[in-house]
């Protein structure tokens, strides 16, 4: 049988979207898949289902809840990647679940933590059918090795950067960062009602031992990271199918596959933080959720300040989100999302002046589509209107990406096409075209090569990108990625303060290799190597000479 996909922490995943849910039940020598109707009935105990957010909490209970069973010898579960999809980092996740039952009659399962069975069951603090509460401990180290960083341009490109004291030049930066999180995390049912409460709390401390391509000398910073608390309701309605999730704090976000919205880009890690880098803390500083899932429709909204990094300089600039999906839980998904920015006080620049982002507003369609009949064929496409209550601005961007995962292959290995386009301003025109792509982000999704990214941005961008996967080992996959980057428009003004204006749309050339996977259950490793290589438009900004950059990273991550 061929190995499916790859294997990954729960912790990792925490945040990512679920894309399938399987069943796996075991009874003596036999295993088979559970019935439609006993999948119906799981979806309807619990918030688990393709197209919500996987959650270790939710899902970690709920396994409790089948233990406790009087024919269930055992259940556990299983995080794997998506068997289709694209980004070496944060893809949509499959989760399954294996239920070991029993011939004979059980005992009743006793509670199980450290205030239950002398502190035999570490991280796990209390559970029981109706409750877990646990430690959680998240941690990294990181080594990075970077040559002709900022392609050997870092005053240039770092202009007005408060951060930047120290900016790359022709030269070599090699640095290590590490950061750990310990916390808690529960999550109760409220008596014999579907009701359950969940909360996590955490504080993050991350630092580097020497100077980055930014910033110079060593840095540390301790800091809140998780804090937030919901309820969940299940079982309402009629057929029992309808649940209601609400939550609010200093939590994770990502819509979609980060093309707009990214977690990783919910908080700053760069200067004194000392995690430029290992982005270790990615929780947006206010993030309230609420969502309806009734049956194969999703209706939901989202309030969302991210976490600046000075506190006395703070914009403070918010969002609200409102999304309506539909997912037929095989291989259709498709939602649209109006996104609205409702406060704070940045501003964008354009020709004629700064205008504030508050009343900037997107209407977001996607589709995607996996295993097109039966074939393994995979697309995604999201489109974004872009325009402002009050100013002159309208602009587009779009992206569409056809995929093809070799199934019968024991390695498992896909390709993947992408083209992507982000509107830059035609000076023209009297409205302001240059799309603003708001916090999109995410490693081999929306960072548009891992060296370009840090000197382009994502706007005023036109992106041809090609993505090869596949297993290495039973625990190690392997991704090569290819971007070809242009601006849409010579007018780039919004851009760093080198390339506001270009003479050539060419921008570059970047190939990257990554290789990730688990070493042990709980420990993460990811490694990259990029090159990145200028283009005229860049060449051309400058008069002194801009050599590719190269970028060297390896890193272990700790989740328990």
């Amino acid at each position: 049988m061929a190995q499916q996909t790859q294997k990954v922490n729960p912790q990792f995943a925490n945040g990512n979207f679920i894309e399938e849910v399987r069943i796996v039940i075991m009874e003596d020598t036999a295993q088979v898949a559970a019935t439609k109707k006993e999948m119906e009935d799981f979806y309807k105990a619990f918030f688990i289902k393709p197209r919500t957010i996987f959650n270790p909490l939710i899902t970690d209970l709920a396994i409790s809840r089948i233990n406790e069973e009087n024919n269930v010898k055992n259940a556990y579960y299983e995080i794997y990647e998506s068997e289709s999809g694209s980004g070496s980092v944060g893809r949509s996740v499959s989760i399954q679940i294996y239920v070991e039952l029993t011939s004979g009659e059980e005992t009743a399962t006793k509670a199980k933590g450290l205030f239950s069975r002398e502190g035999k069951d570490f991280p796990l603090l209390y559970e029981s059918g109706q409750a877990q509460f646990k430690f959680l401990v998240n941690a990294g180290l990181g080594f990075y090795n970077d040559e002709n960083a900022l392609f050997a341009q870092g005053e240039a490109f770092t202009q007005g950067n408060p951060i930047a004291d120290d900016p790359a030049d022709e030269d070599t930066r090699f640095w290590m960062e590490t950061f750990v999180e310990p916390g808690i995390s529960g999550i109760s049912k409220l008596g014999n009602s579907n009701i359950y409460w969940y909360g996590e709390a955490s504080v993050l401390a991350s630092a580097r031992n020497t100077s980055d391509i930014y910033s110079s000398g060593s840095a540390g910073h301790i800091d809140v990271e998780r804090l937030y608390t919901g309820f969940l309701i299940t079982g309402l309605g009629k057929n029992k199918d309808i649940t209601l999730n609400a939550n609010y704090g200093r939590n994770f976000f990502q819509l979609n596959d980060g093309f707009l919205f990214s977690r990783y880009s919910g908080s700053s890690n760069a200067g004194p933080r000392g995690s430029v880098y290992s982005s270790s803390r990615t929780t947006y500083q206010k993030n309230g959720n609420l969502s309806i899932q009734w049956g194969k429709f999703r209706l939901s909204g989202h309030f969302l300040e991210p976490q600046e990094l000075f506190k006395d300089k703070q914009q403070n600039t918010n969002y609200t989100i409102g999304t309506f999906n539909f997912n037929n839980n095989k291989n259709l998904d498709a939602a649209i999302s109006y996104i609205a920015t409702t406060g704070g006080k940045a501003k964008y620049a354009t020709p004629n002046g700064a205008i504030q982002k508050k009343g900037i507003y997107v209407i977001n369609p996607k589709l995607w589509l996996t295993n097109i009949a039966e074939t393994g064929l995979f697309f995604k496409s999201e489109y974004a209107y872009q325009s402002h209550t009050q100013e002159d601005m309208q602009s587009y961007a779009w992206y569409a990406g056809l995929g093809y995962s070799f199934k019968n292959i024991a390695t498992n290995p896909s390709i993947y096409y992408r083209y992507a386009f982000m509107k830059g301003d035609d000076a023209n025109t009297e409205d302001y075209e240059r799309f603003d792509p708001i916090l999109t982000g995410g490693l081999g999704n929306w960072v548009q090569g891992l060296n370009f990214r840090k000197v382009l941005g994502n706007g005023n961008i036109v992106s041809h990108r090609i993505e090869l996967t596949s297993w290495v080992s039973k625990r190690m996959s392997l991704s090569v990625d290819y971007f070809y980057l242009q601006a849409n428009q010579l007018n780039n003004l919004g851009g760093l303060p080198p390339i506001s204006s270009l003479k050539n749309k060419e921008l570059g050339h970047e190939a990257s290799v990554t290789l990730k996977g688990l070493l042990k259950d709980h420990f993460t490793f990811l490694g990259v190597v990029s090159y990145g290589i200028p283009g005229k438009g860049l060449n051309e900004a400058f008069i002194e000479k801009t050599p590719n950059w190269l970028t060297v990273q390896a890193a272990v991550f700790i989740n328990l």
